[in-house]
C-alpha cells in the first residue's frame, strides 16, 4: 500500500536536492550580475560572443537513455497495476455506502456523490493530499573516533515505518431543492473528522464548481462560527449528521486507500506522458 509514499518521500528528497541547486544557481547569478558591472565593454563583448557560439542540440545528449529508464519503469508499474487489478475495497465501500465515484486519468481530484432522501451529497477531495504524509527518520549509523582516529561504527538508527495515515482535507456539500446549500470544509486524521468552516450557498453550482468565479463567490460568503465555540450539544447533532450520512470514519479510510491506488495510476500515466515528451 505504501509503494507510491516511499516513492513519494524519496521524491521529495531528490525535490529537495534539486532546489538547493536551483537557489545556488540564483547566488551565483547575482554574484555574476554585480562582477559583469565591474567589467570592461571589451570583456562584456568577449563573454556575449562566447554565450552565442554554444552549439544548438535538437535533441539533448541524455534523451536516448532517459526514454530507456522511462520505458523500464513503465513496463514494471504496468505489469504491477495488471497483477493487483482494481482493489475490492472500492466496491465494497460504494456498494455499503451509496456513493458514485467519479474521476478520470491525468486529474487529481475525485467526487463521490450519492442520494439521501431529498438531499444530495456530494464530497470531493483531491490525491495530492497524499503529499502531507510525514518523512520517516532514515537510516543513520553512528560513528566515533577511537584513540587513533578511525572511526568506528558505534550504532545504527533503524528508519521508523512510514505512517500509514495522513491527514485529508476535504469538502462535503448537501443540497436540498428549494433551500440554501451547506458546504463544510473538513479534515480528517486517524479516522476523527473535524470542521474547519461551515457556510450557506444560493445554489448546488456555486459550492462544488471548479471555476474561479464560484471559488470567489465561496470565499465572499460567511464561514460560519467557529465549531469549537458551538454547544457540545449543537456539535454533537452536527456529527450525527455527518455519520447518518456516511460522512464517517469508514468515509475517511476510503478515502487514504483510494488516494494511494489513485496515485499510482496517475504516477503511470504521468510516466508515459514523459516519455511521449522525449520521444517526440
Amino acid at each position: 500500500m505504501m509503494k507510491s509514499v516511499a516513492r513519494l518521500l524519496t521524491t521529495s528528497a531528490s525535490r529537495g536536492v534539486a532546489r538547493s541547486s536551483v537557489l545556488a544557481g540564483r547566488n551565483v547569478a547575482a554574484c555574476a550580475v554585480v562582477s559583469s558591472s565591474r567589467m570592461t565593454a571589451g570583456s562584456a563583448l568577449s563573454i556575449r560572443a562566447l554565450s552565442t557560439s554554444t552549439p544548438m542540440r535538437a535533441n539533448g545528449a541524455i534523451d536516448s537513455d532517459l526514454a530507456h529508464t522511462l520505458g523500464e519503469e513503465i513496463e514494471y508499474e504496468a505489469k504491477q497495476a495488471a497483477e493487483e487489478g482494481e482493489p475490492e475495497f472500492i466496491q465494497a465501500f460504494t456498494n455499503k455506502t451509496g456513493f458514485k465515484l467519479k474521476t478520470k486519468l491525468g486529474d487529481s481530484q475525485v467526487v463521490m456523490s450519492k442520494q439521501f432522501g431529498n438531499e444530495t451529497i456530494t464530497v470531493s477531495f483531491d490525491v495530492s493530499e497524499i503529499l502531507n504524509i510525514d518523512d520517516p527518520i532514515a537510516d543513520i549509523s553512528v560513528y566515533r573516533e577511537n584513540e587513533q582516529g578511525d572511526a568506528v561504527k558505534e550504532a545504527e538508527k533503524k528508519a521508523e515505518d512510514a505512517p500509514e495515515d495522513f491527514p485529508i482535507y476535504f469538502t462535503a456539500t448537501f443540497a436540498k431543492p428549494g433551500a440554501p446549500v451547506l458546504h463544510m470544509e473538513l479534515e480528517c486524521e486517524e479516522g476523527e473528522i473535524g470542521v474547519d468552516h461551515m457556510k450557506f450557498l444560493p445554489d448546488e453550482e456555486s459550492a462544488i464548481a471548479k471555476s474561479l468565479e464560484k471559488d470567489w463567490v465561496r470565499k465572499q460568503v460567511y464561514c460560519g462560527p467557529i465549531y469549537g465555540q458551538l454547544s457540545d450539544d449543537l456539535k454533537e447533532n452536527i456529527d450525527e449528521f455527518l455519520v447518518e450520512r456516511n460522512v464517517d470514519t469508514a468515509l475517511t479510510l476510503f478515502m487514504q486507500d483510494f488516494i494511494e491506488y489513485k496515485e499510482q495510476g496517475e504516477y503511470l500515466h504521468w510516466l508515459k506522458n514523459f516519455k511521449s515528451f522525449i520521444d517526440a
